[in-house]
């Protein structure tokens, strides 16, 4: 049944007075000759739900570890299932809130990744619901539409059917069961954890003091178990259970706090506003907030694999942050044991969040804006006292609470460990992130409050640094490439630093800044001219250094900023292409050392390059390191960047957005000779939708936020066009159109020949619809 009510359109549904259409017939629109035509409508016909449908996760079953049950999450909260044994299922209790918090002037600098162990994020408890029967058989499934799990578990002689969900807009986990049979008195019980860090536990490590255990209890008639951290602070887990005859409803809420200890009280009173709620009515404002999420943007490749994929990792990403919430660290809600648990800076933060812009779904990135302009001054903090002043940083690891996290320098920071002490510009990237936001959505007053004061000192940083060599030029001591080694003149570096001065020297234009206004354009400049190049070598390419070539397999690409994802070298100029192409091709060549991001880079360069078939290889390649719920783990241990890079690898062969042109299926694999998207965002505030259907494009429909100019290569040579508003269109001999746009107006382009029908929906799926899960079919 198709929900007309979520179905927002996927763009302008103009109805233009009747002269109008007159006058584009006999005028035309836009300042290109050619015949004129009637404007033509967009219409988005897709049937969310029953679209969404095709792609939920199912179980017929058990799933046994964290990487392959149904999870849950809001953005803080979160709730993932698996069985422990015949009798017990675990129900994971997370909250990203949820660090510790011992000082950083405290932290032994000696310390490999001193700040997850003091200030990372800490276990807190589970839920498990026993059984009195052993089970033999689960079947349930996640819907992606309603953000909702519902199942049953049987014995020989009895059942119960079961439903949770984590609400999307308050911060409790709802569970509920009905049981029938020799399963009747099943239920739930809470299991409080010590409140320690994993990593530190993992290593045998522990912190001293430890944090105190965990203190259950009740209030008003609601169980409780508290832990009060040692270096201050409180995480509280707050929950009711109603039993009504064979049913249970359990209603379950985690708080934190710092430096207050009121994490309790709000737990108890999220529970209790939750539980006198009407359920129905509850329910659906949670499924409302997911049913209002996802018409953000529409992509349908017709491969039922890579279809299903994408609307998971939609839905993961909903699940694991929110609008000015929590930066996407290793784990998202759902904390396990692991080494990782906090925000890691030399590729995860970036790669979580990378999708999230083209996608149009800005509330899934604005955290990591936020969290750093919130955290400024622990930038500062992050470098030695005498760089504070006009400086910030951050190290490779740092807490999700407050960004504070070591950063090593160029010719290494004693005492830090070896690698650690001379990695530097992470911080660099993170800001490009940050630049992105702004660049997708056109708010000025991120640029003006967070994106150019925080540049700044980021780039302030290295110039400490740089020091002439005989050459005359600017060269960076010894610094790290991630994953890989020490060099001087590192490549990754002098990437990020590259960007980030000319980034400023376009933002300082664009704000009007003269020198006067910033003192720092002429320094800026001469940085630009004096920062010696990057090393290169004849036969591999772009090189990790000076005199350091890729000599065996690297997983991290960290030669290759520059192409992605800072566009800095792009492939318009031929001698560029060959030096893009024979890097990537040496880089990938060594068939080891590599992880599932390498192939995800690897395919969003190809997609760049316009080869869509070596896209989708590289791509295909990330199936191997896919567990059954989509989740990834490096060394059996969990970090979520990957599959969310995947979506985004997607979404590169379908628009692209850079260097002032919009690329519209720059690079579908022959195997996808049908695919469509709806809503994608560019560069400048343009949201772009398209159809392509036997290997051709046959519209493609541009709508600006924005006055302004930008180019589009529709891919399909002569073109006509129709416009709603005040746009103006203009093609030039290769093709390229050239599009004049005032804020709320449109235009549709189609090849030569009638005007299309323009709606958007599923493209036709090539072969059977894909589960992800566990099921007789994996």
């Amino acid at each position: 049944m198709k929900n007309s009510k979520q179905s927002a359109p996927c763009c302008f549904q103009f109805k233009p007075p009747i002269a109008w259409l007159l006058l584009a017939i006999w005028i035309g629109f836009g300042f290109c000759c050619g015949p004129a035509v009637a404007i033509a409508q967009v219409q988005d016909v897709v049937d969310w739900k029953a679209a969404l449908a095709e792609h939920d996760m199912v179980w017929s079953q058990f799933p046994r570890s964290w990487d392959q049950g149904p999870f849950m999450g809001n953005g803080e909260q979160g709730t993932l299932m698996y069985r422990l044994n015949d009798r017990t299922i675990h129900w994971g209790v997370g909250c990203s809130a949820a660090h510790d918090h011992r000082p950083a002037d405290q932290d032994d600098l000696s310390e490999k990744h001193v700040e997850v162990l003091n200030r990372g994020r800490h276990s807190i408890g589970h839920l498990e619901l026993k059984f009195p029967q052993k089970l033999t058989k689960l079947q349930c499934r996640l819907s992606l539409w309603d953000a909702e799990t519902a199942g049953t578990f049987s014995s020989a002689g009895g059942k119960v059917d079961w439903r949770t969900l984590v609400h999307a807009t308050e911060p409790v986990t709802f569970y509920e069961i009905s049981t029938t049979g020799n399963l009747k008195g099943t239920d739930f019980s809470y299991v409080p954890e010590k409140a320690r860090s994993p990593r530190a536990v993992r290593s045998k490590n522990l912190r001293k003091p430890a944090n105190p255990d965990p203190v259950t209890g009740s209030r008003d008639g609601i169980e409780t178990a508290v832990h009060q951290l040692h270096a201050g602070g409180q995480t509280a887990v707050a929950y009711r259970k109603v039993v009504r005859g064979n049913q249970i409803r359990l209603w379950l809420s985690v708080q934190h706090s710092f430096p207050g200890d009121d994490a309790l009280s709000k737990a108890v009173a999220a529970v209790q506003k939750a539980a006198k709620s009407d359920t129905d009515a509850w329910v659906e404002k949670h499924r409302q907030w997911w049913h209002d999420y996802y018409p953000a943007s529409f992509v349908s490749t017709g491969d039922p694999f890579w279809d299903s994929f994408y609307w998971v990792q939609q839905y993961k990403i909903a699940s694991a942050t929110r609008d000015k919430g929590w930066i996407l660290d290793n784990q998202g809600p759902w904390l396990q044991p692991t080494a990782w648990n906090a925000t890691w800076w030399n590729l995860n933060v970036q790669l979580s969040h990378a999708g999230t812009y083209q996608a149009n779904r800005r509330g899934m990135c604005s955290a990591l804006s936020h969290r750093l302009d919130v955290n400024r001054d622990n930038l500062a903090l992050n470098v030695r006292e005498k760089y504070r002043a006009d400086s910030y940083a951050i190290g490779r690891t740092a807490s999700g609470w407050d960004l504070l996290g070591h950063a090593g320098e160029p010719g290494r920071r004693d005492p830090m460990p070896k690698n650690l002490g001379y990695e530097t510009s992470n911080l660099l990237w993170a800001m490009h992130n940050v630049d992105l936001e702004y660049r997708y959505w056109q708010d000025e007053k991120l640029r003006d409050d967070v994106l150019y004061p925080l540049l700044v000192r980021a780039v302030n940083y290295h110039r400490h640094f740089l020091k002439k060599g005989p050459d005359g030029k600017l060269h960076l001591p010894i610094t790290h490439s991630p994953e890989l080694r020490n060099c001087v003149d590192c490549t990754y570096d002098l990437d990020l630093l590259k960007w980030g001065i000319g980034r400023l020297l376009e933002l300082a234009a664009e704000k009007g800044l003269t020198q006067s206004d910033e003192p720092l354009i002429p320094v800026w400049k001469s940085l630009q001219r004096e920062i010696v190049p990057i090393h290169i070598d004849n036969k591999t390419g772009r090189m990790i250094g000076q005199k350091a070539p890729l000599r065996g397999g690297h997983r991290h690409w960290s030669h290759l900023l520059a192409v992605y994802p800072l566009r800095t070298l792009t492939p318009e100029a031929d001698e560029d292409r060959e030096l893009i192409q024979k890097t990537l091709d040496h880089w990938q060549s060594f068939g080891r050392g590599v992880a599932g991001y390498a192939f995800t880079s690897a395919s969003c360069m190809e997609s760049m390059l316009g080869d869509g078939d070596q896209s989708l290889e590289y791509l295909n390649k990330l199936k191997a390191y896919l567990n059954p719920n989509t989740m990834y783990s490096e060394i059996k241990l969990p970090v979520i960047e990957t599959p969310l890079h995947g979506a985004t690898a997607i979404q590169e062969m379908m628009l692209q957005s850079w260097g002032g042109r919009l690329r519209v299926f720059p690079a579908v694999p022959s195997q996808w000779p049908d695919a469509q998207f709806a809503k994608l965002r560019g560069e400048g505030g343009f949201l772009v939708s398209a159809r392509r259907e036997s290997g051709a494009t046959r519209w493609v429909h541009v709508d600006s936020e924005n006055t302004r100019q930008v180019e589009i290569d529709p891919g399909m040579g002569s073109a006509k066009w129709s416009v709603s508003g005040k746009a103006k269109v203009k093609q030039n001999d290769d093709g390229i159109l050239e599009l004049s746009m005032e804020s709320g107006s449109s235009v549709l382009i189609w090849p030569e020949g009638k005007a299309p029908e323009a709606k958007v929906s599923p493209v036709k799926r090539r072969g059977d619809a894909h589960h992800f899960g566990l099921g007789k079919r994996r």
